[in-house]
């Protein structure tokens, strides 16, 4: 009963964070001249990267969550969504590090703005990205 328990369990972490990454897509696909324009409040990349970024990221998101959620190319899907979280994650402590008012763009333009406390939420979800990962890593080698 335990094993049948524990690989419940995962599928729900797995498809929870597919699922994150689902919801937090939709919106910059719908309007990536918002999702550009938040990208470059974060004052990191160069003027000519941020429309291709806004525009590929995204669709990286949805295919990655959706892969979660229909448990195909999980280990590749969980890699690079811990990819994507490590990356997120550097950019809002560098833009709160250096006091930039700036909303975190993850799930709306214009959100609230970002704080140490929406920065601890998120690490919360590159804690699951990384349990996903390793997970899916472990799984693979069986």
């Amino acid at each position: 009963m335990k094993t049948s328990f524990s690989k419940w369990s995962w599928t729900a972490l797995r498809m929870l964070l597919g699922g994150i990454l689902l919801y937090s897509s939709l919106y910059k696909i719908h309007s990536p001249a918002a999702f550009a324009h938040q990208i470059y409040n974060f004052k990191l990349l160069p003027v000519w990267a941020i429309n291709p970024v806004a525009i590929t990221l995204p669709w990286l998101q949805f295919i990655s969550g959706g892969a979660l959620i229909l448990g195909l190319g999980t280990q590749g899907a969980s890699a690079l969504i811990l990819l994507m979280m490590l990356t997120f994650q550097s950019a809002v402590a560098s833009a709160l590090l250096r006091g930039l008012n700036i909303s975190c763009g993850c799930f709306e333009s214009g959100g609230n703005p970002a704080t140490w406390l929406s920065f601890g939420r998120d690490f919360l979800i590159l804690l699951l990205a990384a349990v996903v990962f390793l997970r899916e890593r472990k799984r693979a080698t069986l």
